[in-house]
């Protein structure tokens, strides 16, 4: 009788029925969430770079969420825009790589951007308040003026600059704005839902836009803090349960705030967290990236790129019969949730992502949307 491959060999890890992961040494990490530990490896996953181990997994539960790449943040006509060339640089690599890859490779698109209601506003609480509104003076004394020399050298390690209040806080009018391209729109209360600023940012608009057609429609889900996970009722919390997603693939910035924020509520909350570090970016000084790539490579989850998603996807294998172009339009349990011959999600799945818990395709832009 032949012995098995050790390499081959699937071992459980994870103590709970409804969250494991297998191990073997030919394939690394299998994150495809299948029925059982005894269930026939799925067949269909897809294989991932990663650093130290690679990962399979299941495009079905996974989504690829953009973070808080919206005019707030990186319009260059607004006030304390946090634009950078790092920055710009993620966001093409985002358009470029993640975004094509994840949709042929039928990957639910989540953007996920501050978008505020007046109840949310009311209920913030001071210290994010502190983060938008305020902000650090420039030069190197003491916030009274205090010449750092006088200054002890127990106390030499603290910055003293002190912070001032900016001209406009969360929930102001930003008023109109006149943009690179000459057009003038009204830019709308600071963060608040439904107002141009508050929008995806106009370089990626036109592929947020796209989305709305796609097999898989891409969702624009609001989020109140840092993080789109930090409690049981957020929308995004909501929408990942009732979808059955299990992995989450990072994009976004800034990378060691909100970015990190979300990874870390995922984490705890049990989902799969793979930081896409080329779709990553921060106007923190360079350490602070380091430091979120180190501890993705295994204390935090899985450190990969929007680069090695679309090799990934381009090396899927089709399915005996199947051409490449038909992967995407394949749900890998033998269920059809949309209808094979056109690619059309159901009516009633593409209202969901539109309509309940808040979540919107295009809530700054319902005229773009078709009637129900």
């Amino acid at each position: 009788m032949d012995e098995p491959d050790p390499s081959k060999t699937h071992v459980t890890v994870g103590r709970s029925t409804d969250n494991f992961w297998l191990w073997s040494l030919e394939s690394g990490w299998d994150l495809t969430h299948p029925a059982s530990p005894a269930a026939k490896p799925f067949q269909s996953g897809l294989s991932l770079e990663c650093d130290i181990s690679n990962i399979t997994i299941d495009p079905a539960k996974t989504a690829l969420l953009i973070i808080d790449m919206q005019n707030f943040s990186l319009s260059t006509s607004l006030p304390n825009s946090l634009a950078t060339p790092e920055i710009a640089l993620a966001e093409d690599t985002i358009k470029a790589f993640a975004i094509p890859a994840a949709r042929k490779a039928g990957i639910q698109i989540i953007w996920l951007n501050w978008g505020l209601t007046e109840k949310e506003l009311q209920a913030l609480p001071p210290s994010v308040l502190r983060v938008f509104e305020w902000s650090e003076n420039s030069g190197s004394g003491h916030g009274d003026g205090t010449p750092l020399s006088s200054v002890s050298a127990a106390e030499r390690d603290f910055s003293h600059a002190g912070e001032s209040k900016r001209a406009t806080g969360l929930g102001d009018d930003l008023g109109k704005v006149t943009l690179e391209d000459g057009r003038v729109v009204d830019a709308g209360r600071a963060a608040m839902r439904d107002t141009w600023n508050a929008a995806v940012h106009d370089k990626l608009l036109p592929a947020f836009l796209e989305g709305h057609k796609a097999p898989r429609p891409d969702v624009l889900v609001h989020k109140n803090r840092n993080s789109g996970l930090w409690n049981d009722d957020s929308d995004l919390n909501k929408y990942l349960r009732q979808e059955d997603i299990r992995t989450l693939l990072f994009t976004g910035m800034n990378t060691d705030q909100c970015v990190m924020g979300n990874l870390l509520d995922a984490q705890a909350r049990g989902f799969d967290t793979i930081f896409l570090k080329d779709g990553c970016a921060t106007n923190s000084p360079e350490y602070a990236k380091e430091s979120a790539e180190y501890n993705c490579r295994r204390p935090l989850g899985f450190l990969s790129s929007c680069r090695a998603l679309a090799r990934a996807v381009e090396g899927m294998q089709s399915m005996p019969g199947e051409s490449q172009s038909k992967l995407a339009d394949r749900w890998p349990y033998g269920l059809l949730p949309y209808d094979r011959s056109t690619g059309v999600w159901p009516r009633e799945r593409a209202i969901f992502s539109q309509r309940l818990h808040g979540l919107t395709l295009a809530s700054c832009l319902p005229s773009l949307l078709d009637s129900p």
